[in-house]
């Protein structure tokens, strides 16, 4: 068995983010398919490149960990979300963001890692931090129900020349402040004094 995923980029959505084609393949032979979307809101879609799931690392519910922030503690494999993880701020639903699973993209050939996941969702806004969304986890759950899973999946995402993120992604958008400093020597005012 040779599981690879391709994430081709197709389109956007009302929230900004990237919609595409999930595709898990064995081989050459189709699997599944899922309609995914990634980043939107003021977040950049997963970066076009090669990643990789390691399927040999399996974590139930109970390995759920919660950061000081309440966020969900990085997890290097794939991993169940619980709907209730015990923290010091209260329990935390890790599947409103996280879906029910999740699946790590660890970059291979030199792409930078940002922490990024194959995840489910509960949250009804269709935009991700960066991460691959595939609401219905028909991809995942295969992966989790492996009998006898390989060491891992090879996850390839492109199109995404197709894209101008400058357009996507709206950040730091303001009117332009000006000092007035800058103002006094734009005027012509050169005194050594600042104001």
């Amino acid at each position: 068995m040779t599981l690879n995923i391709t994430f081709v980029k197709l389109g956007t959505n009302s929230e900004n983010a990237i919609f595409g084609d999930l595709t898990l393949l064995d081989g050459t032979t189709v699997i599944q398919t899922s309609s995914a979307f990634s980043g939107g809101g003021s977040y950049n879609p997963l970066d076009d490149g090669n990643y990789r799931l390691r399927l040999d690392i399996r974590g139930e519910e109970d390995t759920n960990e919660v950061n000081e922030d309440g966020t969900l503690k990085p997890f290097y494999g794939i991993q169940k979300v619980s709907d209730h993880i015990p923290s010091d701020q209260g329990p935390l639903d890790g599947q409103y963001e996280w879906g029910s699973i999740r699946a790590r993209l660890n970059p291979t050939g030199g792409n930078t890692d940002h922490g990024d996941y194959i995840h489910g969702k509960k949250r009804t806004k269709d935009w991700t931090h960066g991460c691959i969304c595939d609401r219905s986890e028909v991809i995942l759950n295969y992966l989790w129900n492996l009998a006898s899973p390989p060491i891992g999946a090879d996850v390839v995402v492109s199109g995404g020349a197709n894209f101008d993120l400058e357009t996507l992604v709206k950040k730091n958008i303001a009117k332009k402040v000006v000092s007035t400093r800058s103002r006094r020597y734009s005027k012509g005012i050169t005194s050594k004094s600042p104001w």
